[in-house]
């Protein structure tokens, strides 16, 4: 059985993952519309990839706590999907 998954993931200057727990699921990241600058997303080589204010990536049967991002406080993170398993 699939479970809905709706996150808002304050940010911050240091990489904050996107669940506490492993949570393989599949889901759309939003950088929030309202953000006033890129947030940056730690790609799993180590790399760093700007994401702009209500840009929108989807990710199939991922691990959310695997997914790491940050910005400046007060920015944020949407997540909305459901479970894979």
């Amino acid at each position: 059985m699939r479970n809905l998954i709706t996150l808002k993931v304050d940010l911050e200057s240091g990489y904050v993952p996107m669940s506490g727990t492993s949570v393989i699921a599949t889901f759309t990241l939003t950088a929030a519309h309202t953000n006033t600058q890129d947030a940056v997303l730690e790609g799993t080589d180590g790399k760093e990839i700007p994401v702009a204010p209500g840009t929108q990536y989807y990710f199939e049967r991922v691990d959310l706590s695997k997914i790491k991002v940050k910005s400046k406080a007060g920015e944020s993170m949407l997540v909305v999907g459901h479970s894979a398993e």
